[in-house]
């Protein structure tokens, strides 16, 4: 018996030992995905079963093993260690099948090592009858381990999982970093009675376990759908009345898409506050809630100011929101003594696009400093009015090449882009480099047909982008282009799959092919997928069974590539294999799966695809429903968005979120105008405020 009591005892001690921080990547359903070719750091700390020393090969064995039994055998990972885990990518490659089996590890294995590594893959499998393991594993002793499963539940949010974040906030003897970690979890619930707890920690004093106001805002601010207005202006006010800096620039943030009047009392004394940040960002929400009550307030902080980005955010808030006063400081401003005060105040009026700045302009090109000229010139090609072009046509010739080099782009503007001769002739022939290339981008940009040959070039020497190229070879059908962009595609340029995909090159095809096979015997999955969607793009059907002998991959992102390529050259016998896919994946797979399907463009595929989308569109979960979601919207525009504005408009915090980052990844022109339409249209306060700043993002402003 006293032997059993000295061993409890050198165990107890060792669990008392061990590190008590603990920093765990957050495994967000949202997240960017992680690489396959770079495994997981594993678990390196010591505990549980050790079982005889193997050696490398012995290990690969066991580990394949392993990961071959996962699916079949949910009691494999009871008695394994972190050394015999099998990778991380292998492991999320299985998918939801593999969850069971993760879900018992961290029940059953005693090695915390082992339970945290199983928690981390859950938390990115995001399969939630794994929930009740996760929940059990909040009173492990060991804190790491408990860090790991709160992670998990915040990917998974799940109303059940409140009892458990609740009680383990209520211990004292909790480490500091999970009870934050907890408290991040709690608002990503999206449960009233979190939310509750929430805002009550908000206004509770910083104590002995740190300060936990900041992620409790943070959850406030996630879970904003469950509260009044007026409640969650009360809790915005508070934060930015704190005093506290790394609670007043997240509200500062906030008050700029919440833009309720009722802040306005308790921004205007940040615009002194010390921290630059917190400061500009307290002007820029005053601009945005476009309260004349701030309009005093602004003026009388002009003369204070000692930084131009301050006083771009002082003169745009101002415009917004009393034009008249805006001019008049406007004045005051283009005659400062100071010169670089001047040359701002000209790039805040050509960059507010009024006619109304057309006087304060002209009467800047007088100026004695050459930097204030030249910033006048270019903010009169900005404005909304004619008359300004026969100002500028004075400095067409001017000695100053800078000044002479704006006048140039500004007259080129204010003709609607009409004035390519100009730009050719002046300054495309110019020796120096920087201007040349400046002109190449303009002229392309107005689809001048003399500059394709040296924009390939400057594509092929990695000094133009493929955006300006691929708007060129589509307005300009360039003789020769399809063919010099498919050899940079072979030399590894991929970003320009889709570009060649709607040019179609000669022989591109067999090339595609040969790039497929050529990069999955090098183990480049990339690269594999890269060419299977090129060759799906240009229709060899023929070439259908290599593509799905290619596509025969441990991974499961690459088998996806190759199931879309073969039902888009005809293999319907594949639709139903793409949704198998799907419905196992891993939940941090879905966006590249809905990146995946979002590329098919052939009609008769997408109508043979749509029911299914449509119904995991209505799916339990909440990443299935936005990825599909997405995928429909990529389709067409008009009948996808309003299912994703739905979710944009959902209670459920991670819903919103997961919908929104979709949406601020689509910058397609189509998405654009929709979302502005949707905005003029919206009748839900909260809603609008989501989509005024994914509009906002969109188009020019100041921050």
């Amino acid at each position: 018996m006293r032997g059993r009591r000295k061993l409890a005892l050198a165990v107890l001690a060792i669990a008392f030992a061990l590190p008590t921080a603990v920093a765990i990547r957050p495994a967000l359903a949202d997240e960017e995905e992680p690489d396959e070719s770079e495994p997981e750091q594993k678990a390196t700390r010591k505990g549980g079963p050790k079982g005889p020393a193997l050696s490398p090969e012995e290990l690969a064995k066991r580990r394949r093993k392993i990961l071959d039994t996962l699916t079949t055998d949910e009691n494999v990972l009871i008695n394994v260690s972190t050394r015999e885990l099998p990778a991380s990518p292998d492991i999320l490659n299985l998918g939801r099948r593999g969850a069971k089996a993760l879900a018992r590890c961290v029940s059953d294995n005693v090695d915390d090592g082992m339970r945290s590594a199983c928690a981390s893959m859950l938390a990115k499998i995001g399969d939630r009858a794994a929930l009740p393991a996760l929940q059990g594993a909040l009173e492990a002793w060991d804190p790491h381990v408990r860090g790991a499963a709160i992670e998990a539940l915040r990917a998974m949010p799940d109303p059940s999982s409140y009892p458990g974040l609740s009680k383990l906030l209520g211990r004292e003897d909790e480490e500091t970093s999970n009870r934050f970690l907890a408290v991040r979890a709690l608002g990503a619930l999206s449960y009233a009675p979190a939310v509750k707890d929430l805002r009550r920690m908000l206004r509770e004093a910083p104590g002995d376990h740190g300060d936990l106001a900041v992620p409790a805002f943070e959850g406030i601010w996630r879970s904003r759908a469950l509260l009044s207005r007026a409640a969650l202006v009360d809790d915005v006010a508070f934060a930015l009345r704190s005093g506290r800096r790394e609670l007043v620039l997240p509200a500062a943030y906030a008050s700029s898409e919440l833009r309720a009047e009722g802040l306005v009392p308790a921004l205007i004394p940040l615009m002194q506050n010390p921290d630059v940040r917190v400061r500009n960002r307290a002007v820029f929400a005053l601009g945005k809630i476009g309260s004349p009550s701030a309009t005093t307030a602004l003026v009388a902080q002009i003369p204070k100011v000692r930084e131009s980005r301050m006083l771009n955010n002082i003169a745009f808030a101002l415009e917004r929101l009393d034009p008249r006063s805006f001019y008049g400081t406007a004045k005051g401003l283009s005659e400062h003594k100071q010169a670089s005060i001047r040359m701002n105040t000209a790039f805040v009026l050509g960059d507010v696009r009024r006619a109304d700045g057309l006087g304060l302009l002209s009467k800047a090109l007088g100026d004695q400093n050459d930097f204030v000229r030249v910033s006048a010139v270019a903010a009169l090609g900005k404005l909304d009015t004619k008359e300004a072009a026969p100002i500028v046509e004075r400095y067409l010739d001017d000695p100053n090449p800078s000044l002479r080099e704006e006048a140039i782009y500004s007259a080129h503007a204010l003709s609607g882009g009409k004035r390519s001769d100009l730009l050719f002739d002046k300054l495309y022939s110019s020796p120096r480099q920087d201007t040349k290339h400046r002109a190449l981008l303009a002229l392309s940009q107005a689809a001048d047909p003399r500059v394709g040959p040296d924009l390939l070039a400057c594509f092929e020497n990695r000094q133009c982008p493929v955006d300006a190229v691929d708007a060129y070879v589509k307005k300009t059908k360039l003789e020769g282009a399809a063919g010099r962009l498919l050899i940079q595609w072979v030399r590894g340029r991929t970003e320009l799959t889709e570009l060649l995909g709607q040019l179609k090159p000669p022989g591109g095809a067999p090339l595609a092919m040969s790039a497929a096979e050529a990069s999955l015997a090098h183990g480049d999955r990339r690269g594999t997928a890269s060419a299977l969607d090129l060759f799906a793009d240009l229709g060899d059907t023929s070439g259908r069974a290599r593509v799905l002998e290619v596509s025969k991959s441990e991974s499961v992102r690459l088998r996806l590539h190759g199931l879309v390529a073969a039902s888009r050259l005809g293999g319907v016998a594949e639709d139903a294999k793409i949704f198998a896919e799907i419905d196992n994946l891993a939940q941090i797979y879905l966006p590249h799966a809905s990146t995946t399907l979002g590329h098919v463009a052939e009609p008769a595929v997408r109508a043979r695809l749509l029911p299914e989308i449509e119904r995991r569109k209505r799916a339990p979960d909440f990443a299935m429903r936005a990825a599909m979601a997405n995928v429909h919207l990529a389709w067409d525009g008009e009948a996808g968005l309003p299912r994703v504005l739905e979710l944009v408009g959902s209670k459920e915090g991670a819903e919103r979120d997961l919908a929104l980052r979709y949406l601020q990844r689509d910058r397609r022109a189509q998405t654009t105008w929709l979302l502005r339409r949707a905005l003029a249209r919206e009748g839900r306060p909260e809603v609008r405020d989501l989509l005024r700043r994914l509009v906002d993002a969109r188009g020019p402003g100041q921050e």
